[in-house]
């Protein structure tokens, strides 16, 4: 079999997680500049200068908006998306956030008031919501069987990477901004501007990409459009259609075909009650994006320069960059062992290595703050880490990929949507909550519960989430038919 087909339909659609990762990576290099608080090692303000076209928000609310309009605007994609998702199809839905992506970039690079960014941003956030669900739902359901873990977890790399891009390419583009401060240098601040113009580039590319790429076969066969999803799936495996694997997946399109056919159009109340029949899957789906985010990942991240200036680390970059560089390092080499270790494996190691890591992260907090200890800056730094790469490794893109493997093909699209819905609302909340959490629990009581959580995600993965390495869709349907006693009509063919 020949798989370059199906590699570079993926490669395509990776695109939307690079975008994804450099909508979350923006704010990094440029935020500072765009609320004038640049300063130098001690501390010193460097003043842009009040005419500067690069100092657009005026007060911590403005500034603050536009970083938590993203996650709202996401919310707002994922819920919408769905049913379009269902309705259009992966590739059409793909093409249409391409747009989404780049004018808003567009108005980034020109808008002139705070504002006109924070609408910006909302826009972008619909299609970062959009593309966060589609995209692994169409890698999965274009991968083979047999590379579905590799290549669904390079949506997690492509994030990591897009994450890292973004920072690079923002400390590449400094500016001195016309300041007459004496401490502004031609490095001093993020020419913003600049950086939202090279964002239209992968945006379009994405559209021009996947203009290119085949339909899911599964999403054709859905729709009844048999001959379409045989002919794709047909040039995706790079076999003619007596190789047994590829007899396999077309067997599993007609009975796909057939299902759909005696169901007739699609409806909300069929939906709903195809839906219902899912419970189980849904509440597994679910728990892993609340688990996922609710264990912590914006707090190392929101105090990590905190943590490395305890360890006598004051410089941002080299914060920031150790901490990309780790994430898109490990993120990788999951990716590279999924189809050895299996789902379950990879994120309960990972959930139990970020359940230790926190424990430390918060011992580091408890000694410095409780006991007066101030020579333990080290711990602070093996605990960060270890908690960034645990989390990489596992935690942070297979329950994206377990996602888009769980459902039946019916309600993939609005499945998926309802958990990534979740998703972003529990990363808004931990965002939100993080300074209040701190101030009622403190520091250290913080992560301990982050640690808590955490082991609860190890248990729960233990407990209910079943394997689906090597598996196809038909049969992790069959598992859940045998293990919970429900009926998905055609589907205990399997």
């Amino acid at each position: 079999m020949n798989h370059t087909c199906a590699v570079l339909s993926v490669a395509a659609s990776l695109l939307g997680s690079l975008l994804f990762g450099l909508c979350l990576g923006f704010s990094g290099p440029a935020i500072d500049t765009m609320k004038n608080d640049v300063t130098t090692p001690d501390g010193t303000l460097i003043e842009i200068g009040e005419g500067s076209s690069f100092f657009v928000f005026r007060t911590a609310t403005e500034a603050s908006l536009f970083g938590s309009m993203l996650n709202i605007g996401a919310m707002v994609g994922a819920l919408g998306g769905g049913p379009l998702n269902e309705k259009i199809g992966r590739r059409w839905s793909l093409i249409g956030v391409s747009p989404l992506f780049a004018l808003p970039w567009l108005w980034v690079a020109l808008a002139t008031t705070a504002w006109q960014l924070i609408v910006a941003r909302v826009i972008m956030g619909i299609a970062l919501g959009m593309s966060s669900f589609t995209v692994p739902t169409y890698i999965g359901e274009v991968s083979p069987t047999k590379y579905r873990g590799l290549l669904g977890a390079c949506n997690q790399v492509a994030i990591t990477v897009g994450i890292l891009l973004a920072y690079v390419l923002g400390l590449a583009l400094r500016t001195k901004a016309g300041s007459v401060d004496p401490n502004a240098t031609a490095t001093t601040f993020c020419e913003w501007r600049q950086l939202s113009f090279i964002y239209i580039i992968p945006s379009a590319l994405l559209g021009i990409a996947m203009f290119f790429a085949p339909e899911s076969p599964r999403w054709l066969a859905s729709k009844c459009r048999d001959t379409e999803a045989k002919a794709v799936l047909i040039k995706l495996r790079g076999a003619d259609e007596n190789d047994p694997h590829v007899k396999a997946e077309l067997a599993a399109l007609d009975a796909l075909h057939t299902k759909r056919y005696v169901q007739g159009k699609d409806s909300i109340k069929q939906n709903l009650r195809a839906l219902s029949e899912c419970k189980m899957q849904l509440f597994i789906g679910v728990m892993l994006q609340v688990l996922q985010q609710f264990a912590g990942v914006n707090g190392i991240i929101f105090y990590q320069t905190s943590i490395f200036q305890a360890a006598g680390i004051d410089n941002r970059d080299v914060v920031s960059l150790s901490v990309m560089a780790v994430q898109v390092g490990v993120t990788l080499i999951g990716a590279l062992i999924i189809e050895k270790a299996g789902r379950r494996l990879l994120l309960i190691s990972a959930a139990s290595g970020m359940c230790i890591s926190a424990i430390l992260e918060g011992l580091f907090f408890y000694l410095r703050d409780s006991v007066g200890n101030q020579n333990v800056g080290w711990l602070a730094i093996v605990a960060a880490f270890g908690y960034i790469a645990t989390f990489s490794l596992g935690v942070g893109g297979i329950p994206w990929l377990i996602l888009a493997e769980l459902f039946p093909d019916e309600v993939r699209g609005v499945a998926s949507s309802i958990a990534t819905v979740i998703n972003w609302l529990c990363s808004f909340l931990v965002t939100e909550l993080m300074e209040s959490m701190t101030r009622t629990l403190t520091f250290y009581g913080t992560f301990w519960f982050f640690a808590g959580v955490s082991l609860m995600l190890a248990l729960f993965v233990v407990f209910l989430v079943p394997e689906t390495k090597g598996r196809t869709f038909e049969e992790i349907q069959a598992y859940f038919q045998r293990r919970y006693h429900f009926d998905h009509g055609s589907h205990s063919s399997a």
